[in-house]
């Protein structure tokens, strides 16, 4: 992994070199035929509120060019995300597509994808609360990003590159180059990324008759690279075909070192555990996607066709290695060396279409269907001093079908979409034994959105959806191992976990360019994790919840002379259900959520923006979380003759991103943590290149006096 890394960093240096070579003779070129770079203007228009959904685009910031797209997602004003990786919209889960392709990444993974991929690439996002029935029933809530499609034709690269200083030094750099031809289009991405984060935790856990208290430091390290490469053939106006290829190799490693404390008289006498720890975790892996697109669109635009083609492998291979040290007068002596040995393999197959008609009497209508097989493996070996202590193999094979069909139609100022889907899910499944067991889940999952628009400026939206989440094959695994990230809790699977029904309500106001939303979500198999006593040990077991969470969200986006914004995106919300079998719930308070954003275009191309997020303590019924904080600077500088942007990032001042659980329930489970983000980045992407515009943007005024005209 790392001379693939090295590798990607010696060709941007070779390829930095070789700009400033050429600059000098190229220059006047470049700047003659680039499109003139004007003073950054923040606008209204950047937002947009339509038929569901929500469209960002990047012109919505102040430093819009110094953001990678992850930073992009968390201070567009509409969405939360957290440091840990996670996207929610109006409290749901977020899938995130990028074009077409969707992301199957999530939690730290998903955040280390998006912050390989500048903003600059970006033409908007689209926030969507409630997706329409042409996505797969498990997708609560949706993040689609468009990126840019040029509009002129030649040779462009871009080149960005950052790196940054915290305890440990971090970097990371990408290269995009775009070729446009009157048929064809070529989209080149290569990134990478490298990031060492220290944590330092401080916890108390039951074992046994005892309460240990631990310290314990983690030293974890991160590399993932991006290798993507995007073919457009333009046929004609009416057909287009796509061809994306993508690779993307990752590799975590981690350190762990824990302590319970020092061997004094006392704990000696009553025999108290006393003991040293320490782990080396590896996770090596690599996915490869390949994904093929035709659309049809006649030329009136309304009929349109859409036929997809993917395949995903994905294979990984994680190393879990650990030792204990224990006391034992006068030193400590060494426990068993145990290695958790594990690989995931999974291929899958995907078919899409989606046929859409557009009728002047019953509006627009979208029917299609979806035909997916995929297999699963996950053998899993445990040894003890090299011996064969434990073995799992577990294989998995699923077929899911599904059809839908949606209608929407304008009834005057009155949007209107109704969708059904079907989907149909076999699931195979083999254990050590090859033993086999077979289940079905199908149903049909409906949505229905209604928007009213008062004005230009004033609407409201209601929706209805019904979701199915089926679980993680991974979380079925029922075999007892060491977490990873935790010294004494162990994790382990159900196999006898139920998909996940959910329901969805949400009413939402919209003006101008803010937003309240309240909702409510119903889930009587809710799947979660909670932290039990079995023996000797704490498990980590996942099963099945009956939950309601109640929730209000509101968004302030206000430009002021275009040059100042002020972005507020807050979030509360109340679990009045939540029941785990077994276990009777404690206290339950407000979760509140809060971030905002300040940004200002300055003279001479310079531009700020301040980013401070907040959390407050509060309890789910059976933990408590602790407060969170988190206070981040950008500053932006633009060279338009250069076609150059600087900047710096100064992140976490305040030392507030820490992490704190607390269980409520009989049970002694404290965690205090914090991964050391503090730091300062320094940054640019610059952009260069050949390419000549071959359309002219017509002018937004005389296109309003000929619609006026024609309406006379």
């Amino acid at each position: 992994m790392n001379h693939i890394q090295n590798k990607l960093s010696r060709v941007l240096i070779l390829l930095s070199s070789s700009i400033v070579i050429l600059t000098s003779a190229q220059q006047k070129d470049t700047i003659k035929n680039e499109k003139k770079i004007e003073e950054v203007k923040i606008t209204r228009s950047a937002v947009k509120f339509k038929n569901g959904k929500i469209i960002v685009s990047p012109s919505s910031t102040a430093t819009g060019e110094a953001n990678n797209t992850w930073e992009f997602i968390k201070n567009s004003g509409y969405a939360d995300a957290s440091e840990e990786g996670t996207i929610k919209i109006k409290q749901k889960y977020t899938t995130v597509y990028i074009n077409d392709r969707k992301l199957r990444l999530s939690g730290l993974e998903l955040k280390n994808y998006l912050e390989s991929i500048p903003s600059k690439l970006i033409k908007n996002i689209e926030v969507i609360g409630t997706p329409d029935s042409s996505y797969s029933a498990d997708e609560q809530a949706i993040i689609k990003i468009n990126l840019i499609n040029s509009s002129i034709e030649g040779l462009k690269l871009s080149i960005g590159s950052v790196l940054g200083f915290t305890k440990k030094m971090n970097m990371s750099q990408n290269l995009n180059l775009n070729y446009k031809s009157k048929k064809f289009e070529i989209n080149t991405l290569l990134s990478g990324s490298h990031t060492n984060i220290l944590t330092e935790v401080n916890s108390q856990r039951e074992f046994r008759t005892n309460i240990w208290d631990i310290t314990q430091e983690q030293d974890i390290k991160r590399s993932s690279n991006i290798y993507s490469f995007l073919v457009n053939y333009y046929a004609n106006k009416k057909n287009k075909l796509s061809l994306y290829a993508e690779y993307n190799p990752a590799n975590t490693q981690s350190k762990l070192y824990a302590d319970n404390g020092l061997p004094i008289l006392e704990r000696i006498s009553r025999k108290d555990s006393i003991f040293k720890y320490n782990s080396a975790f590896k996770d090596v892996g690599k996915s490869t996607n390949l994904q093929l697109n035709y659309k049809f669109e006649n030329d009136s635009a309304t009929q349109k066709l859409n036929v997809q083609i993917e395949y995903l492998n994905t294979n990984k291979k994680t190393n879990n290695s650990f030792k204990n040290y224990y006391y034992q007068a006068p030193e400590f002596i060494d426990g068993n060396q145990i290695d958790d040995v594990s690989s995931r393999s999974i291929n899958m197959y995907i078919g899409n279409l989606n046929y859409t008609i557009q009728t002047k009497k019953l509006g627009i209508w979208s029917a299609g269907g979806r035909i997916s097989y995929s297999d699963v493996n996950n053998p899993i070996n445990i040894t003890v001093n090299n011996l064969v202590s434990q073995e799992s193999i577990q294989n998995y094979s699923e077929e899911q079908y599904a059809l839908f069909l949606e209608g929407q139609k304008e009834f005057g100022k009155t949007y209107v979409r109704l969708g059904m889907r079907y989907e149909s899910n076999i699931t195979n499944f083999f254990d050590n034994n090859l033993k086999s067991n077979s289940f079905k889940i199908d149903g049909f999952y409906p949505n229905v959105l209604v928007q009213h628009n008062f004005s230009d400026d004033f609407q409201i939206e209601s929706s209805y959806k019904k979701a199915l989440i089926r679980p993680d094959y991974f979380l079925l695994n029922q075999l007892r191992r060491k977490n990873s990230d935790d010294s004494m809790l162990y994790t382990s699977g159900n196999i006898n976990l139920r998909p996940q029904i959910e329901h969805e309500v949400d009413l939402s106001f919209y003006y101008k360019t803010q937003m309240l939303s309240v909702g409510m979500n119903y889930s009587p198999n809710y799947i979660s994790t909670l932290i039990v006593k079995r023996g000797d040990y704490l498990v980590q077991e996942y099963n099945n919840f009956r939950l309601m969470t109640l929730y209000a969200s509101l968004a302030l986006n206000k430009v002021f002379k275009d040059k100042y914004i002020i972005k507020n995106y807050f979030n509360i919300n109340y679990l009045p259900i939540i029941e785990y079998e077994g276990f009777e719930k404690g206290r339950t308070s407000l979760a509140v959520n809060n971030r905002t954003v300040l940004g200002i275009v300055l003279k001479n191309g310079y531009a700020a923006e301040a980013s401070y997020s907040f959390s407050t303590d509060f309890y789910d019924g059976f933990f408590k979380h602790g407060a969170t904080n988190n206070l981040s600077i950008t500053i932006q500088k633009k060279i338009p003759h250069l076609n150059l942007t600087t900047y710096v990032i100064v992140s976490d001042l305040l030392r507030g991103q820490k992490n704190y659980d607390e269980a409520i329930y009989p049970i002694v489970y404290k965690n205090s943590s914090y991964s050391d983000t503090r730091g300062i980045k320094l940054g640019l992407y610059w952009t260069f290149g050949n390419q000549k515009l071959k359309e002219i943007k017509k002018d937004e005024s005389l296109t309003n006096d000929l619609k006026n005209r024609n309406k006379k």
